[in-house]
């Protein structure tokens, strides 16, 4: 395998206290509930965060006023399993501003994998193809491996999870 493509990817896990079902449900279904509000691309924060559960659904956030702004789409959909969406934000071109590419070969790719565990399951990410969002892929796969990006948000759904009732 290629090592440029290899290092633009970035993998993540947890381990919840939680069924298959309903860690894909909170994760897909209720990802308003543990998604950071401060991790919002629309002029104004965020109410909903929606997936439409289908494949060529839309992945997109929704604020107070009903404006909607897309993050991207359903990829492949095998509930409670697995799930992978195309990934079109990141830096605008020439920009340090994050914002939506319709552009689907700059989109990189999200996969949430689903594994029942013994009363728990285990949650796996993968965000791939980060090479295609072009020059400062590098930077950006940074960002994403760093503590404060995917990994901070996989202990909030964590959290979450643990925290509702069935």
């Amino acid at each position: 395998m290629d090592s440029g493509v290899e290092e633009a990817v970035v993998r993540k896990s947890v381990r919840v206290k939680a069924s298959i079902d309903r860690a894909f449900h909170v994760f897909v279904e209720q990802m308003e509930t543990w998604w950071p509000k401060s991790h919002h691309i629309g002029a104004k924060e965020w109410e909903l965060v929606v997936i439409e559960p289908r494949v060529g659904g839309r992945w997109y956030e929704q604020d107070a006023a009903g404006r909607q702004c897309d993050w991207g789409s359903v990829l492949h959909w095998d509930p409670p399993h697995q799930a992978r969406f195309r990934w079109h934000v990141g830096p605008k071109r020439d920009s340090e501003e994050w914002g939506y590419d319709p552009d689907i070969s700059r989109a990189s790719e999200v996969e949430i994998r689903f594994t029942a565990e013994d009363g728990a399951t285990l949650v796996e990410l993968e965000h791939s193809k980060l090479e295609r969002h072009g020059i400062g892929a590098e930077k950006l796969r940074a960002i994403f491996d760093s503590p404060g990006a995917w990994e901070e948000i996989l202990a909030s759904y964590a959290r979450v999870v643990g925290e509702m009732t069935v």
